[in-house]
C-alpha cells in the first residue's frame, strides 16, 4: 500500500535579535514526463550565515504557498497539497563544529503544502544556530538542502501536455521568541510533458486547515473561565477528502507551552475535538494535548464528497495547572497528520 501523510502545524501565539542574515536560492524549473510525478533532489537551499558570537536555539523554519497553483494560461490548478519538501543534506561551518544533520535539527521528513498556511519544515530545531569562535568576527555558516515533490497519480491527465504551472512559496526562518529572522519568497515551475505510462489507481488524501485556524487562541480573562472551563470554536476549521479509510491525529511538537518571559505551562491543560459537520461513518475522539500523536478522528472513504469538522480547543473546569499559571501569552506547535487506516 502506497502510504504517505500530510502534516500541518498550528501556533498558539503569545527579544532577542541574533546577529544572523538568511538567504536562499533555488533550482526551480522541473519537467513531469509520467504519471508517476517527479522529484526535483537540489530545489531548494536556505542558508543561515553571520560573524561572531550568537546562539540562536528554538528557531523554525516554514514554507507558505502564497496563491493557488495555477497554470500560466489560468485554466488549470494544481491543488497545494500534490506538493512536498523533503530534507536532504545540511553543510557549513561552525566554532566548535560540526555542522547539524538534518536528523539532529529535527527536520520534518515530508510536508505537504496548502494555500496560504504556514507548514514547517523545522518545527523548532533541536539544534541551536550557535557560534562561538575565538577571533571576534569568525565566520558561521548553515546550509539546508531540500527536495520537492509533485506528487503522482492520475489527476496529471486532466491537464495538457506541455501546460506550465508557478507555485510561489514564501519561506519565513524565526528565532526561539518568534522574531523573523528572514522571509524569502520564491517560485517553483512545474511542466507537465507528454506523459508516458498508465494512470495509476492511487490513493488520494488530502487535509485542508481553515485560514482562520492556523493560529489558535484561546484567552482567560474572568474567573469564569478557570473555574468552568473555556474553549474556542473554529467553524469549518478542518475538511478531510479521501479515497480510502483515513484517521486525522494531533500532537503538540513540545510538552511545554512557553511564555515570552520564559515561563511554561504543560500542553495537557489543553484539550482538542473535531465536531463533524458531514454525514458519513466516523468515530471522534477528544485528546489532551502531549507530544505523542493521538487519533482525533477516524472515518470512511469520502469518495467524491468531504467531512467538514469544527475545530476545538478548549480547556476543563478547575485546572490547577491554569489556575497556578503566571499571567502571559503562551505557545505552542501543533503538528495534525492524516494517514491511511
Amino acid at each position: 500500500m502506497n502510504k504517505y501523510c500530510i502534516l500541518f502545524f498550528i501556533i498558539f501565539n503569545f527579544a532577542f535579535k541574533a546577529q544572523v542574515s538568511v538567504s536562499s536560492w533555488t533550482n526551480s524549473y522541473m519537467q513531469i514526463n509520467n504519471y508517476n510525478g517527479n522529484t526535483n533532489p537540489d530545489s531548494y537551499t536556505v542558508t543561515f550565515a553571520g560573524n561572531g558570537i550568537f546562539n540562536v536555539s528554538h528557531w523554525r523554519l516554514s514554507a507558505r504557498l502564497q496563491q493557488n497553483i495555477v497554470s500560466e494560461n489560468g485554466q488549470y490548478t494544481i491543488p497545494g497539497n500534490k506538493v512536498s519538501f523533503q530534507p536532504v543534506s545540511t553543510t557549513g561551518q561552525a566554532t566548535p563544529g560540526p555542522i547539524p544533520s538534518m536528523a539532529q535539527i529535527g527536520a520534518v521528513s515530508n510536508v505537504f503544502l496548502q494555500e496560504n498556511v504556514e507548514a514547517f519544515l523545522v518545527p523548532q530545531s533541536n539544534a541551536a544556530i550557535y557560534n562561538n569562535p575565538s577571533s571576534p568576527n569568525g565566520y558561521y555558516s548553515l546550509s539546508l538542502k531540500y527536495a520537492i515533490t509533485l506528487m503522482g497519480g492520475a489527476y496529471l491527465g486532466t491537464y495538457p501536455a506541455w501546460t506550465r504551472f508557478n507555485a510561489t512559496v514564501e519561506f519565513t526562518a524565526y528565532d526561539q521568541y518568534n522574531n523573523v529572522i528572514g522571509r524569502i519568497p520564491h517560485t517553483f515551475q512545474f511542466h507537465i510533458a507528454t506523459l508516458s505510462g498508465t494512470p495509476p489507481v492511487t490513493q488520494e488524501m488530502s487535509m485542508i486547515l481553515d485560514s482562520n485556524a492556523s493560529n489558535g487562541t484561546l484567552v482567560f480573562d474572568s474567573m469564569q473561565d478557570y473555574s468552568n472551563g473555556n474553549s474556542i470554536t473554529y467553524s469549518n476549521g478542518l475538511k478531510v477528502n479521501t479515497n480510502t479509510n483515513f484517521q486525522v491525529k494531533v500532537r503538540s511538537v513540545q510538552s511545554n507551552m512557553t511564555s515570552t518571559l520564559g515561563y511554561t505551562l504543560p500542553v495537557s491543560a489543553i484539550r482538542v475535538r473535531l465536531q463533524p459537520l458531514s454525514q458519513g461513518n466516523q468515530t471522534i475522539y477528544p485528546v489532551t494535548l502531549s507530544t505523542t500523536s493521538q487519533i482525533l478522528a477516524k472515518g470512511n472513504a469520502t469518495q467524491s464528497t468531504s467531512y467538514n469538522y469544527d475545530l476545538i480547543y478548549y480547556s476543563v473546569a478547575q485546572d490547577p495547572n491554569l489556575i497556578n499559571a503566571k499571567p502571559g501569552e503562551y505557545s505552542t506547535t501543533l503538528q495534525y497528520e492524516i494517514t491511511p487506516q
